[in-house]
């Protein structure tokens, strides 16, 4: 019989959130994000860039409204990695010392619901991720050079909080998963590595309604 009531009292603060939600009406808005992404290939990017992790900056927009507390959500992301060549050789791995930049775009389309607390504004959401991975480096032989673009899954999670009429402030996190890059040679298939995938946080600020 507790968890009935406990049950019945989650469900209300749910649909209380979403009442809520829903007479805020339409709106858009915009946003920019700085956070750090933690790569899933931990080991081929440790060595080849020397760290697993880097910051980066992102763009997007939301539509929320659309049906109660939900909305959907559109982003871009850029993160710019210098690194080296290695050699793999019986499975060993040596560095080079021939400079390697490394470009990680992924465009994110996703839907969630948001919900209303005042001024704190908590949502959860998932879709799609487009990631395009490209390896460029100075005395590339063929195919040493990677440019290729692929599609994963998505996971969202964050709180806003309204510090002013169209401006709000929060952290959000968000989670890919992609593979098909990696794995098929070099450094990552040496250490069994096909996630390009990663865990992402990050600050952000969103103007608009």
């Amino acid at each position: 019989m507790t968890r009935i009531f406990s049950a019945f009292g989650v469900a209300a603060i749910v649909l209380m959130a979403a009442n809520e939600s829903a007479a805020q009406g339409l709106g858009a808005s915009a946003y920019v994000s700085y956070g750090s992404t933690r790569f899933e290939a931990t080991e081929t990017f440790e060595t080849v860039l020397g760290k697993t992790s880097h910051v980066g900056v992102g763009f997007g927009g939301r539509v929320d409204g659309l049906w109660g507390g939900l909305f959907v959500d559109a982003g871009v992301s850029q993160q710019s990695l210098e690194g080296q060549r290695v050699f793999v050789s019986d499975g060993s791995v040596f560095p080079l010392g021939i400079p390697m930049e490394i470009t990680y775009r992924p465009i994110d389309i996703a839907a969630g619901w948001r919900f209303a607390f005042n001024r704190v504004l908590p949502y959860v959401g998932g879709g799609a991720t487009i990631v395009a991975y490209r390896e460029t480096s100075d005395f590339a032989q063929p195919g040493d050079d990677t440019d290729e673009r692929k599609t994963g899954a998505l996971l969202l999670a964050g709180v806003d909080v309204a510090v002013a009429r169209f401006v709000r402030v929060g952290g959000e996190f968000r989670y890919r998963a992609v593979t098909g890059v990696l794995g098929t040679g070099g450094v990552s298939e040496v250490f069994g590595e096909d996630a390009l995938g990663g865990r992402a946080f990050a600050l952000r600020v969103s103007v608009g309604r």
